[in-house]
């Protein structure tokens, strides 16, 4: 039995083989997306990807008859691998591996509202080590990073002595690719818009995605504000993330603050313990 995630090449190799007879791009969305995209997540054991609405119960079909994957519902996968975001959503269908413990959800387009013939960047690998900026120009320090821990992060791919690629020694055999930054955001904006996490199931997916990308590629700096507003489509709704994000920081802050004074105030004097100074020698 292997490893859970053992992530090496030929567990891929059906998956790759069904798209490419669907003629079809395989392209990475959710957390395992986000790993390439800068964001330093754990993205679990189930690898989301976006496949076309029209071509989804084809794929699908294919996917089983290799007798490598078997579809499953949400109920049969085990508790350590559920995540609370993952409800019940009839465009979504997932797949454990048969020989090991590792799922995938094919993603039809409108679950995440957008299209697999977006504007997309290629990856090296569905899985990295270290997470990475693939889009280099998003870094929010990219000129002076020197050796500074937070300067230097989020990875860039131009960075030394860093393996980005899990599987040791290869690539895989078909092209990976990611949606780029602004039109991952503006998908995530779609599914936000105007809506609250009680009549979107997906609204809850797209606030923690952008609340990922807004911490690691420090999003509140004016300067990264203005690189993404000048490529997204959803410009209003984006402004408005970010003055609602500006406002949850700083109320979290006073209720920090706030806390932390009423502890103060009913701390208990320790003892007074008088200083003494002892004679050398």
């Amino acid at each position: 039995m292997a490893k859970p995630w053992s992530q090496s090449v030929a567990s891929l190799e059906s998956i790759f083989a069904v798209l490419s007879d669907h003629d079809h791009p395989f392209v990475l969305i959710g957390k395992y997306a986000l790993r390439w995209m800068g964001v330093q997540v754990i993205p679990g054991e189930i690898m989301d990807i976006l496949v076309r609405t029209s071509q989804a119960a084809s794929i699908c079909q294919a996917l089983a008859q290799t007798g490598e994957w078997l579809e499953v519902d949400e109920s049969s996968i085990p508790s350590f691998v559920t995540m609370v975001e993952r409800v019940d959503h009839r465009s979504i269908r997932r797949f454990k591996r048969c020989d090991d413990r590792w799922y995938i959800s094919l993603c039809s387009e409108d679950t995440y509202d957008l299209t697999v013939d977006t504007k997309k960047i290629q990856v090296l690998h569905p899985v990295n080590l270290n997470s990475v900026l693939v889009e280099s120009e998003f870094h929010p320090n990219p000129t002076d990073r020197g050796t500074d821990y937070w300067a230097s992060r989020p990875y860039l791919m131009t960075d030394k002595n860093i393996s980005f690629i899990w599987a040791p020694g290869g690539l895989v055999s078909f092209p990976v690719f990611i949606p780029t930054l602004p039109e991952f955001i503006d998908s995530c904006l779609s599914c936000m818009g105007g809506q609250s996490s009680e009549h979107n199931p997906s609204f809850g997916i797209a606030r923690r995605d952008m609340d990922y990308l807004g911490r690691y590629l420090l999003l509140d700096l004016p300067h990264q504000q203005d690189k993404l507003l000048s490529k997204v489509k959803n410009t209003k709704q984006l402004a408005e993330f970010f003055m609602g994000r500006q406002q949850r920081q700083e109320r979290r802050m006073k209720l920090v603050m706030e806390s932390q004074a009423e502890c103060a105030a009913h701390a208990k004097p320790g003892p007074q313990v008088p200083f003494i100074m002892k004679p050398l020698g």
